[in-house]
């Protein structure tokens, strides 16, 4: 019995290893490090230890003290004071009567412009991510920002107005309103903008602009509000006041401004255009060199890049205005204008001849056709830089052959039965368009040829009346040789198909001079044919849900019946 308890017992047949009892403790150790380690790390991160942040004041320059007001720490507005301190929740705002500035500690600038008012929500000097945040309640602002870093780390850079957010990168200057921004410079792509509700943020680069309407709908395309820089805003008194204050340069820099001619010495040299050039393009190109000290380059404000071999070359858009100046200004790498050339051009604004039409007819007549597709041919004016034809730009004119063509066709769907306009103008270089000139043509009816000008309207009229119904009503003089050949020989057929049309196919006999459907005349029809073809199609209300019947009739030269057919579709 001993044995037999002994053999049957539950015991242990080893003693667990001491590597097993110490691997358990070990592992469960290490995961509670691990998660003290991040959850310590993400508290520090939000409390600023281990970033060694601290909050840096921002100064506030008033241009006219009894025009500029502070609110510190939510209180109300008082009359502001030069050199003044703010920090977190602290506004400015500004009258009609003035302007102020403020200077934060990364060396950036934001100008307040007129009846303005502007709220600072972060000035976080940090080790590594700092933070500068600036809220634009009304108005409109100029911001510029290093060009290098001040000190180690990076910055974070926004200024928002409620509708719109704008992150701002280094070596930026901009003018930022409540829904717009306009990009003299920057580092990068350029200023994002963060729209609510939209997916995907806006990026406006270097000499582009963006103004978003308050109707706008944020699942449409909205690029299509970013355009290139305006002149307007280019020669901003706002701007170049702004610029001219916080060392940027500008127009009442103590540059040397040297009209018409090369600067005062070689830092810079603009070798195009000449000085009292006569130009007829919408752009102009503006070329030449500059020197070693030159750090940057602006042309009418738009920012231009400097070549390997220390040259340049951009095209800017000069107002539409008879007498336009091109300003050329070199910069030092602190953004103060060395030199300035200036160019005056003078802008041929005069509109070029009106093109002519010369087939199928003379612009100002009428043409009747029974073409499906016609070719409108004229002469182009000298000067002419392209001709446009009801809106549309040829693309194969070429100006040095001084002719154009223009294809009319219904499978083009610029041409259809009816009365046809088509209106023709010529462009210039600079895109002034010249008079128009015009050709009606008419699809349909009878007869080939130009209609004249004092009886168009009456043979018009009496096209129209020219219908089956005034053709006799015999009976056939060749019963028999009207069939129908597709989509089913005899006279009746189902329509399964998946298609919302047909082609109706049939033989005539070699006497037909007209094939008619239904009262209409087939167009594409030539007497003498032994075939015709027409097409049923729900979109030409031809075909329809349900019975559909057509009475075919094949008339000779004198318009009587040789055979007619009445064929039935089951759609």
């Amino acid at each position: 019995m001993l044995y037999y308890r002994h053999r049957h017992g539950y015991y242990s047949l080893a003693q667990p290893s001491p590597l097993t009892r110490f691997i358990r403790p070990a592992i469960g150790a290490v995961l509670l490090v691990i998660v003290f380690y991040f959850a310590g790390s993400w508290l520090m991160g939000k409390l600023g230890i281990g970033n060694h942040t601290r909050q840096a004041a921002v100064v506030l320059q008033t241009e006219n003290a009894g025009g500029v007001q502070v609110s510190l720490d939510g209180k109300d507005y008082t009359s502001a004071q030069n050199d003044i301190k703010l920090y977190v929740r602290d506004r400015v705002k500004t009258a009609a009567n003035g302007k102020a500035a403020l200077l934060f500690f990364d060396g950036s600038v934001i100008r307040l412009n007129a009846q303005s008012e502007a709220e600072v929500t972060r000035s976080d000097l940090k080790s590594t991510n700092s933070l500068l945040s600036l809220a634009l309640t009304a108005g409109d602002l100029w911001v510029t920002t290093p060009r290098t870093a001040v000190f180690s780390g990076s910055i974070v850079r926004t200024i928002s107005t409620g509708d719109l957010s704008f992150e701002i990168p280094a070596q930026t200057e901009a003018l930022i309103g409540k829904r717009s921004v306009a990009v003299f410079s920057a580092a990068g792509l350029g200023v994002k903008i963060t729209i609510p509700r939209a997916v995907i943020p806006v990026i406006v680069g270097v000499g582009q602009q963006f103004a978003l309407p308050e109707n706008f709908r944020p699942e449409e395309d909205l690029y299509q509000y970013r355009s290139p820089l305006s002149t307007l805003a280019a020669v901003s008194p706002f701007m170049e006041e702004s610029r001219s204050l916080y060392g940027i340069g500008g127009s009442r820099s103590s540059a040397s401004s040297v009209p018409g001619g090369t600067s005062s010495s070689t830092s810079l040299t603009v070798t195009s255009p000449e000085n009292n050039t006569t130009i007829r393009t919408a752009t102009v190109k503006v070329e030449g060199s500059v020197g070693e000290k030159v750090d940057a380059l602006r042309v009418n404000g738009y920012q231009a890049s400097i070549k390997n071999d220390r040259t340049f070359s951009i095209e800017v858009s000069p107002p539409d205005e008879d007498q336009v100046s091109i300003t050329v200004e070199a910069l030092d790498a602190t953004g103060n204008v060395m030199e300035t050339v200036v160019r005056q051009l003078i802008r041929d604004r005069r509109p070029p001849e009106a093109p002519t039409i010369t087939e199928p007819a003379k612009d100002g007549q009428t043409y009747r056709t029974q073409k499906t597709e016609i070719v409108i041919r004229g002469t182009a004016p000298a000067g002419a830089a392209g001709i446009i034809v009801n809106d549309y730009r040829l693309q194969l004119f070429d100006p040095a052959k001084g002719t154009w063509s223009y294809l009319a066709s219904t499978r083009l769907d610029n041409f259809k039965e009816g009365e046809n306009l088509f209106t023709v103008t010529a462009v210039n270089e600079s895109g002034t368009k010249s008079p128009a000139v015009t050709l009606t043509v008419i699809l349909g009816g009878e007869g080939e040829g130009v209609v004249s000008s004092a009886s168009s309207a009456g043979q018009s009229s009496s096209v129209a009346e020219v219908t089956e119904d005034t053709l006799p009503k015999n009976d056939p003089i060749m019963p028999g040789t009207l069939k129908v050949t597709a989509p089913g020989e005899g006279t009746a057929y189902t329509f399964t198909g998946t298609g919302s049309s047909f082609l109706l196919e049939g033989v005539v006999p070699k006497e037909t001079s007209s094939v008619w459907v239904n009262g209409y005349k087939l167009r594409l029809y030539v007497a003498g044919k032994t075939f015709f073809n027409y097409i049923a199609d729900a979109k030409y209300s031809t075909l329809k849900k349900g019975l559909n019947t057509y009475v075919i009739n094949a008339r000779n030269a004198e318009g009587k019946i040789l055979d007619t057919l009445t064929y039935t579709v089951t759609y």
